[in-house]
């Protein structure tokens, strides 16, 4: 695919430090004659992965190829109520459902399968828990940010 793309137009980015949602690329493409070109977006083969780099990469793009300015997301505080461990230098999201603890505090629940081709854990969870790319390692009762699934898609 990128070769096929780089043929005819432009790769401006093929790979991104985000889990789940590799590989994805963003190019452009010249258009008719009229030499106006359009944006290309190469999403990832698995739906939790497509998911997340639409949310966090491509709606942006279109956002703001419309004409509008993205706000920032901002992700609520929740006490994770699971362990996590990941590499250093890639911001990972994993799929979360809140559930009220016993001290009233809200618990972000970690989906017992991580696979990016699980479309479950997008279905029956509330959002995303994202985790730094400084964060090594979470531990239950470490605070996350939270991106609940209606903040994502607007």
């Amino acid at each position: 695919m990128r070769s096929a793309v780089e043929s005819i137009g432009r790769i401006v980015f093929w790979r991104v430090a985000i889990k789940p949602g590799r590989p994805v690329a963003m190019g452009v493409i010249p258009g008719g004659e009229t030499g106006e070109a359009a944006a290309f977006v190469g999403l990832p083969g698995n739906p939790v992965a497509v998911f997340v780099t639409f949310v966090r990469v491509v709606r942006p793009l279109l956002l703001r190829l419309a004409g509008a300015l993205p706000e920032p997301l901002v992700a609520m505080p929740a006490r994770a109520a699971f362990s996590y461990k990941k590499r250093k230098g890639r911001r990972e999201y994993v799929r979360v459902a809140l559930r009220t603890g016993a001290d009233g505090m809200i618990d972000a629940v970690k989906y017992p399968q991580d696979g990016a081709g699980v479309l479950t854990s997008l279905t029956e969870t509330d959002g995303l828990a994202e985790l730094d790319e400084d964060v090594t390692n979470i531990e239950p009762g470490a605070m996350v940010g939270f991106l609940p699934y209606a903040s994502l898609l607007g």
